[in-house]
């Protein structure tokens, strides 16, 4: 599994530079963990882009795992319906 550490916002400016970086992480041949404990905001132009890496990795039978998400970003996931996404403590810490 490969571990991507991101920092600060994820929203449309950041993600337009993120876009190399998603591409890459998704071509990937590896489970995939996200940290986003550096995180303090997310868009949704960052979540399309997560969903988009999402679908991509589990394509090809590749797993996408988000660790250490809190506050706004943990929030809105769980309000997507996205907790999947999210490592099992966290989302029962959430609640």
């Amino acid at each position: 599994m490969k571990t991507y550490r991101f920092e600060g916002d994820m929203d449309a400016v950041t993600m337009e530079d993120m876009k190399p970086l998603l591409e890459e992480i998704a071509s990937c041949n590896d489970d995939v963990q996200l940290d986003l404990e550096a995180v303090t905001f997310i868009d949704s132009s960052g979540v399309g882009g997560l969903v988009f890496l999402f679908k991509r990795l589990r394509m090809r039978d590749l797993s996408l795992k988000i660790v250490k998400a809190k506050g706004q970003p943990q929030k809105l996931f769980l309000q997507l319906r996205l907790g999947f996404l999210l490592d099992s403590s966290q989302e029962a810490s959430a609640a």
